[in-house]
């Protein structure tokens, strides 16, 4: 993948008071003799240097208060000091994948809050459409949509890498009709906290529900469920993403493609996409814009191989060999004295940091596939 990636402007919080030069910022820390410089990354890798940090993009901090005076007709009044502030700095990078136009957002935060040597978070986010999420070209299907991630930080003419991702699956208008035998779920009802899917998996109707709840401002919180013939589980769970827009507004791409299996039917893939509407251009030379003419951006959040569904399945097909087994009766009632907690190994965290999706379907699995 070819791009050229642009710098913006590291964002920060909206104060009225100007931030210094960080150069001028790290010379007076360093006259006050040599510290140690720690990084803190999201992966669990921690490094250390002795010089001062300096990045590809400018680092600002922001100046002390200033108490301020005035002057009345009667008397001197003095304002308030402001509280004291904790900050982190966002380098956000610009760059066109296939004609799709992507940012990604890094993240520095200083566990003083200040800009000065000592232990700092890396965080990286992605951002598309106006939809940003934590990471999850190459050769895929649909093809232009899978691409490679590096992230690089440079100390002092010293390159360290700090992030990197090989499945980042994003595109704007791909060809999903060049995947064969996958089936499609159709959107049934939306509503101002879920949208409700029907597809067909294996002959068998199924119903995929996705649920959203508003943590913060533009924090959202997403959940998959599936249910077919009054049985069910969650897909996905607690899979947060923040948005720019009406979540309404996004919309989902969720399908099957058959795998090998025996009886015939009865494993899948399966796969969520978040779409987006790309806006309508400012062009002068568009003079109208037509339905069809509508373009998205898609992010695939979600995926699983061995989806293990499907209708009337044929399992006299696996064989002499096989042995099946047969009721002995009604179910037998057992009262446990202390039933166990729903809620245990839950996650419990009310952190409101972006995080990548859990699939709970996909833990149940494979501890069942160990068996």
């Amino acid at each position: 993948m070819s791009s050229v990636s642009q710098l913006d402007k590291p964002r920060r919080a909206p104060y009225d008071d100007d931030c210094p030069d960080y150069e001028a910022v790290i010379s007076r820390s360093n006259s006050n003799g040599t510290s140690t410089y720690s990084s803190r990354f999201s992966d669990n890798h921690s490094r250390s240097v002795t010089t001062p940090l300096k990045c590809v993009a400018k680092v600002t901090a922001a100046a002390k208060p200033v108490v301020m005076l005035e002057r009345s007709d009667t008397s001197v009044s003095r304002r308030p000091r402001p509280l004291p502030r904790h900050e982190r700095y966002v380098y956000t990078y610009k760059l066109l994948a296939n004609g799709t136009p992507l940012q990604f957002l890094i993240s520095v935060e200083p566990e003083s809050g200040k800009p000065t040597h000592g232990k700092c978070t890396f965080r990286l986010s992605f951002k598309a459409n106006g939809i940003e999420s934590i990471f999850p070209g190459k050769q895929s299907l649909p093809a232009g949509c899978l691409w490679s991630l590096r992230v690089w930080l440079r100390v002092n003419g010293v390159d360290h890498r700090i992030f990197g991702d090989d499945d980042l699956w994003v595109a704007k208008d791909p060809d999903f009709n060049s995947i064969g035998d996958a089936s499609y779920a159709r959107l049934k009802t939306v509503d101002s906290t879920e949208q409700v899917y029907h597809g067909y998996v294996g002959r068998a109707l199924v119903t995929f529900v996705v649920r959203w709840q508003q943590i913060s401002n533009k924090l959202y919180r997403y959940s998959v469920d599936y249910e077919a013939n009054g049985v069910g589980d969650t897909l996905v769970d607690d899979f947060r993403v923040r948005l720019d827009g009406d979540p309404r507004g996004v919309t989902f791409l969720i399908y099957t493609v058959p795998t090998n299996a025996i009886p015939a039917g009865a494993s899948h893939k399966l796969r969520v996409w978040m779409r987006s509407l790309v806006p309508i251009t400012n062009d002068p030379g568009t003079s109208y814009v037509l339905p069809f003419n509508d373009s998205f951006i898609y992010q695939r959040i979600w995926k699983n191989d061995n989806f293990r569904l499907g209708s009337r399945l044929d399992f006299d097909s696996l064989g002499t060999k096989m042995v099946k087994g047969f009721s002995v009766g009604a179910p037998e009632t057992i009262v446990m004295p202390d039933p166990p907690s729903h809620a245990e190994g839950h996650r419990t965290s009310s952190s409101v940091d972006l995080h990548s999706p859990r699939s709970v379907y996909a833990e149940k699995r494979t501890g069942l596939d160990h068996l």
